[in-house]
């Protein structure tokens, strides 16, 4: 403890020189990591067939979930893309992506503030293979940030079974 204080004391002593102007280097900005807490439910979703059309192997469905977010308070955060993929066990089947233009058009705005549930209600085509579970694969974007390929993009993996 006696050592550490004395290293204290030594590293003070040393930093003030009245001589020199302070200068301060780094090219970086501290940004607070954001907390994000993501999940669909319900956890095991439903799995509706669509019997008006004809499949030879596995019939076309539908499903209904909601994609819920909790976040900090005070964050511009927007969903920017979410593409949802099924997967039979081994292979990952057919998906459906939503860019943010077709998500303004579903949910308005696409601003996640504190808590923020979208519901979803795709309807996927014939399968080759029965699926057991849905992934979203969902690309959020800081609303403070103008080029999404850069900083303040962040991309979230969930899955859920059917």
């Amino acid at each position: 403890m006696k050592t550490i204080i004395i290293l204290c004391a030594t590293l003070t002593l040393l930093a003030c020189d009245e001589n020199k102007p302070a200068i301060l280097r780094g090219s970086e900005v501290f940004v607070p990591t954001l907390a994000f807490d993501t999940q669909i439910f319900p956890q095991l979703l439903p799995f509706t067939p669509i019997t008006t059309i004809a499949c030879p192997l596995f019939p076309a469905f539908t499903t209904s979930f909601d994609l819920i977010f909790a976040t900090s308070p005070g964050n511009n955060t927007f969903m920017d893309r979410v593409t949802l993929s099924l997967n039979d066990g081994t292979n990952v089947g057919s998906s459906i992506t939503f860019p943010r233009p077709k998500l303004n058009g579903m949910f308005g705005s696409t601003l996640i503030v504190s808590n923020r549930a979208f519901a979803f209600r795709p309807d996927f085509g014939c399968g080759l293979a029965l699926p057991r579970s849905i992934q979203a694969d969902v690309v959020l974007v800081d609303g403070g940030w103008r080029d999404t390929q850069r900083e303040g993009r962040r991309e979230l993996s969930i899955t859920s079974g059917l």
